[in-house]
């Protein structure tokens, strides 16, 4: 079992013998104090020292290298399936929450080797992303990105939402053993080997700004889930000794700060695509009154552009309406000025 280095003056003596110190307090708000066995056997999950490291770390790399393949091909193939099995076995979690543990604890050497063990895994998984890129040529830069992988480019608060939930989730079935069943569900829920997956796919199709996109979304997640998963330890009663409180205190507000940090490029990206949906929804809604015969395939909304420049492509057997009578009606709907971009593809039926 681990050992917290903080002993008293009776656990430093020979003939005592030395428990596990691990923390104390009510957890999962059941009504009595964890008893050592349930203690050490939190630590024991969370934590891999002495003989254990070793053995640790190489599952770790093996399983780092087959999730982040698994999610580079399941993304570079639009296929959600594959993506969720990268996540089912994808170890990032564990160390994870050993940091936010960590935090909380006041435990420094721990914290800093656990976030040595992410950086090391986030690391693996961008190069295992590359290489899967550059093994099978599918994605360049004049090629167009799948869905799965620009959906892991522009984070929002929903993303942050997500992940500040999930942090609680994974330490509330951490200290829960009765709920260890869930933890799949909390490793599905929240996306950590994807979007580093997705760095290195969008590294290999020179779209840096995209690969800084799902770089954020990472840094989101870890942040988000380290500050909840913290809070929801210390609320289950893992609490460090009384002179260590401060200690605590701080490395949760440097955490706090940090997330309220990522959350203001994740709020810039929230209210874009709030009003990327709201144009497509006029848009949709000023084609269906301007002509009824025709069907609408893509819209695309570029909201940096002045003026507003939308994109609209459609189908059908004939184009009756008037283009310019559509953009005005779209530059009337938006109250600001439109540019359109039509795009018509004749539909031919045979029978």
């Amino acid at each position: 079992c681990i050992r917290d280095s903080h002993m008293t003056s009776d656990e430093q003596r020979p003939d005592v013998p030395i428990a596990p110190q691990a923390p104390i307090g009510r957890i999962g708000f059941r009504g009595h104090d964890l008893d050592l066995s349930e203690r050490s056997r939190v630590l024991d999950e969370l934590f891999f020292e002495g003989e254990r490291r070793r053995p640790y770390l190489r599952r770790y790399a093996a399983l780092s290298i087959l999730s982040s393949s698994i999610a580079a091909l399941g993304l570079m193939n639009d296929s959600d399936a594959v993506v969720i099995g990268a996540m089912l076995i994808a170890p990032l979690m564990t160390p994870i929450m050993a940091f936010a543990a960590s935090i909380v604890q006041v435990w420094n050497r721990r914290a800093g080797v656990s976030l040595i063990i992410v950086t090391f895994g986030a690391v693996l998984c961008v190069a295992m992303g590359w290489i899967m890129t550059q093994l099978i040529p599918r994605i360049g830069p004049t090629s167009p990105l799948p869905d799965g992988v620009l959906a892991r480019t522009a984070p929002n608060l929903a993303d942050l939402g997500i992940a500040i939930l999930a942090g609680a989730g994974g330490a509330y079935v951490t200290v829960r053993s009765e709920a260890s069943s869930a933890l799949p569900g909390v490793g599905i829920a929240v996306a950590l080997v994807p979007p580093l997956a997705a760095v290195g796919i969008t590294l290999v199709a020179e779209r840096d700004a995209l690969a800084a996109g799902a770089l954020l979304l990472f840094l989101t997640n870890f942040a988000a889930i380290t500050l909840a998963a913290g809070l929801t330890f210390a609320l289950t009663g893992f609490l460090p000794p009384p002179e260590r409180v401060r200690g605590r205190v701080l490395r949760i507000g440097t955490t706090v700060v940090i997330v309220l940090a990522l959350s203001i490029p994740l709020a810039r990206n929230s209210i874009t695509k709030i009003a990327r949906s709201s144009a497509t929804a006029d848009a949709a809604a000023a084609v269906a009154e301007w002509d009824s015969g025709v069907k609408i395939e893509r819209v695309e909304i570029d909201s940096t552009r002045s003026p507003l420049r939308i994109e609209i492509d459609l189908s059908g057997a004939e184009m009756t309406g008037d283009p310019q009578q559509l953009a005005d009606d779209l530059s009337s709907r938006r109250g600001e000025e439109v540019e359109l971009q039509l795009l018509f593809v004749p539909a031919i039926v045979v029978t």
